[in-house]
């Protein structure tokens, strides 16, 4: 045993040092391209297809990935005469902000000259990569003449969604090249067919065919009627909820497709299949009945049952419940605990809680459940303590300026700026006018649910200003200075207070050097080194 963990210890370690010793940068006697910002425009032109990575040297992942690309632009330019590139991020930054590159590497497919470009999600692999590229190179739609080796097609695609087109009436030429347009954009997800034949199809039709329902045809007219642009939208809308099925599930491979959705998301946890199979009835007839308002999915509890604290409910089961994606906002009914359920009690939800409650939420009586702290009874200090319950009563005050700091608390950051935010509370209270005029808030955005702006990270500062209910909230994006918040504050916010003033009218005139000096020598240095 000593032997074979000193043998496993020094492969370990002789892959390491492979790693570490292989350049990302693909060799020049390699069928890589290597592009600039000078040539890319130039070469995106010219090729129809390509496949692009951007990198950086130094990028471990990039060193990983860098022998399969290699072996991968090998194959696909002496078999497919398919290109594949290299951008060196490190060289080329302005090229790869253009590009909205965040991390390394990133591969992106760049179609029609570079009219299309969608980001590789496949493997990382030699095979993966070809296969990939080689399926984007052909066509997008499988075109068809007669009705046989169309049906024997349809036939082997199995649990595949099929968007077909039947195209008999050759004045929709608007319609068909929007059909082709969307299925190059969305031909990783969906197989796409075209029936040109003539024989028994006597009219235009675009049809979505899912496994276990019926087609349902897409209104031609709409799109013949729009702009290509417009009429891509519409189609491509049609088919992302109508590709669904009117009960679907949610797991690894779904979960994106669901949440990227446009419209509210229905959840069921259920504990077996057996369980599932009995609420299966009900959830086709209310995913039908309410196609395009609500997506109906089934969750297995067993292995996605923490999802439900997410929804702000707690772990019983089964459960329901509707998640509006866009605006964050939960609805969730009764439960009734697994061990109170017989026949009679699963009749009787399904009758009267579940179609009851989908009912009331798409007539918008239902209130939302919002995860919040209790109200604090007493302020303790300056800085108004907001909670999910108060965030909107506070943020919506007429009559005042609210400046909101999102935390959590176990932000760095956070904690940095904690006495610069008290103090800047404090100079506020020093005024009478000031007081009733100016609202500095806290809330931790882990404890509480808040709505109608994006946390995109901590802390975010938003200003309410007075009196103004429809205006989006004007985020802060200064130095962490005192100087900086007073002036941000006055700027912006609907009474013009200026805090400045009020600082220096309370500061004892023999002290107020002494105390600048030490204030900027402790704080400002360091919140400007943090940014």
């Amino acid at each position: 045993m000593l032997f074979n963990s000193k043998l496993a210890g020094i492969t370990a370690l002789a892959s390491l040092t492979l790693a570490q010793e292989q350049s990302a940068i693909a060799p020049e006697d390699s069928h890589v391209v290597k592009l600039s910002q000078d040539s890319f425009d130039s070469f995106q032109k010219e090729n129809e297809l390509f496949l692009a990575e951007f990198f950086a040297p130094w990028c471990g992942h990039c060193k990983t990935l860098a022998p399969h690309y290699v072996e991968a632009a090998k194959t696909l330019h002496e078999e497919y005469q398919i290109p594949i590139v290299q951008v060196d991020c490190t060289d080329n930054q302005e090229l790869c902000m253009e590009q909205g590159i965040k991390g390394y590497p990133t591969l992106k497919v760049f179609k029609k000259n570079g009219e299309i470009v969608s980001d590789y999600q496949g493997q990382r692999s030699k095979d993966a990569i070809v296969q990939f590229m080689v399926k984007q190179s052909l066509p997008a739609v499988s075109e068809f003449t007669d009705l046989e080796s169309l049906n024997e097609f349809l036939a082997k695609q199995k649990d595949n969604v099929i968007i077909s087109q039947y195209f008999a009436d050759k004045d929709s030429q608007q319609l068909n090249e929007t059909f082709y347009n969307v299925a190059e954009n969305l031909r990783d997800e969906y197989v796409f067919v075209n029936y040109l034949g003539d024989d028994e199809v006597k009219s235009y039709n675009i049809s979505v065919l899912t496994p276990s329902q019926d087609p349902i045809a897409f209104e031609a007219t709409v799109a013949e009627e729009a702009t290509l642009k417009e009429s891509s939208e519409s189609l491509s809308d049609f088919i992302a909820i109508e590709s669904k099925p009117y009960f679907g599930e949610i797991d690894g491979s779904s979960y994106e497709l669901y949440m990227n959705a446009d419209i509210p998301l229905a959840y069921f946890f259920y504990q077996s299949e057996e369980q599932r199979e009995e609420y299966l009835p009900l959830f086709n007839k209310l995913g039908k009945q309410y196609r395009g308002k609500l997506n109906f999915a089934g969750l297995d509890a067993s292995k996605y049952g923490k999802h439900a604290e997410n929804l702000n409910l707690e772990e019983q089961f089964p459960l329901f419940a509707i998640h509006e994606l866009e605006s964050n906002l939960k609805f969730g009914p009764e439960q009734i605990p697994s061990e109170e359920f017989t026949e009679e009690t699963v009749v009787e939800l399904k009758e009267s809680s579940i179609e009851e409650f989908v009912e009331k939420y798409l007539n918008k009586e239902l209130s939302p459940i919002i995860k919040s702290e209790e109200i604090p009874e007493v302020q303790e200090s300056n800085v108004i303590k907001i909670v999910g319950k108060s965030h909107d009563e506070i943020r919506f005050d007429e009559n005042k300026d609210v400046l909101v700091k999102y935390y959590a608390p176990w932000c760095g950051h956070c904690k940095k700026m904690a006495p610069l935010y008290e103090t800047l509370a404090d100079i506020y209270a020093l005024d009478e006018e000031a007081k009733e005029k100016v609202v500095i808030g806290k809330i931790d955005g882990t404890l509480n649910d808040v709505f109608g702006i994006e946390i995109t990270g901590y802390p975010t500062l938003a200003l309410y200003p007075a009196g103004d209910l429809s205006k989006e909230p004007i985020i802060y994006k200064g130095p962490r200075t005192l100087e900086s918040f007073l002036q941000f504050i006055k700027e912006n916010g609907a009474h013009g207070i200026d805090g400045a003033q009020i600082l220096a009218d309370n500061t004892p005139v023999e002290e107020e050097e002494e105390d600048i000096e030490e204030f900027e020598e402790d704080e400002e240095v360091p919140v400007q080194d943090e940014l």
